[in-house]
């Protein structure tokens, strides 16, 4: 019976804290998602992990969603003669 693999400890970097979604950039969410990816992606993951990891990548995803929503309110766009004016969602 083959021995079974032992999954590496968790560093500190790889920790996942939830206060740090409070300051965290959109592009720092996406590099963060990246990195949840490959890390579920191992050959060695536990399923316990997996899941954390999961749950992770899933809050990392719902604030970059609400980054990018903030942006999209704040975003000025040029009128047709040169003004900016506050962008706004037509969908609203």
């Amino acid at each position: 019976m083959p021995a079974a693999k032992k999954t590496k400890p968790n560093t500190a970097k790889d920790e996942f804290n939830r206060e740090d979604l409070e300051n965290i950039s959109i592009e720092e969410a996406f590099k963060r998602v990246d990195d949840v990816i490959s890390a579920m992606q191992e050959d060695d993951i536990t399923l316990e992990d997996s899941f954390r990891r999961y749950k992770e990548g899933m809050d990392l995803l719902k604030t970059a969603g609400s980054l990018i929503d903030k942006v999209e309110k704040d975003a000025l766009k040029i009128s047709e003669d040169g003004d900016l004016e506050i962008f706004e969602d037509d969908e609203e």
